[in-house]
């Protein structure tokens, strides 16, 4: 019986061990995660915003973000957002990457992030999805949020803090 517990003992301790050994590798492999989808978004994102270029945010989109938005409805959106003006200052972004596991479909990788960013006529909070495809971080969504300071050509002004100007 002595030895029994004894066996019981040790197998237990070791699941304990193997437990705290995946939790470890898991966070390790979060935190290079995390890091490596900042820079990501930290690069794609002054890129496409700095003129609101369709084509900086097409060559970086993901087939998730090409199956539900097209092209022509890309470049309407940023259209209405040129006249926020030329980029001012990148605040930086915020967010994390997260792996799921669902059962038949494997492994997914995506990451969200809100970045800031001034404009010579108002800000914008800027919403932005990625997944990774093998070694390729990718656009999944892309939703931006601005606040104009001043009156945009052509247009009444209204405040817009708030609103959502179109989702894609």
């Amino acid at each position: 019986m002595k030895k029994l517990f004894i066996a019981l003992g040790v197998i237990f301790l070791a699941l304990i061990l193997l437990g705290a050994i995946g939790i470890g590798i898991a966070a390790f492999k979060g935190a290079a995660l995390d890091k490596e989808s900042k820079a990501y978004v930290d690069a794609a994102v002054p890129a496409i915003i700095s003129s609101w270029n369709t084509q900086e945010l097409l060559s970086r989109a993901g087939p998730e973000f090409n199956q539900t938005t097209k092209a022509d409805e890309v470049q309407r959106f940023f259209s209405g957002l040129r006249s926020l003006g030329k980029m001012q200052k990148y605040q930086g972004s915020q967010g994390e990457s997260v792996t799921s596991q669902i059962l038949g479909k494997g492994t997914t990788i995506s990451a969200r992030y809100l970045v800031s960013a001034d404009f010579e006529g108002g800000t914008a909070k800027i919403y932005v999805t990625l997944i990774k495809h093998g070694n390729l971080w990718q656009i999944a969504g892309f939703r931006v949020e601005p606040t104009y300071t001043r009156k945009p050509p052509n247009q009444a002004l209204e405040p817009t803090a708030g609103r959502c100007v179109e989702h894609v």
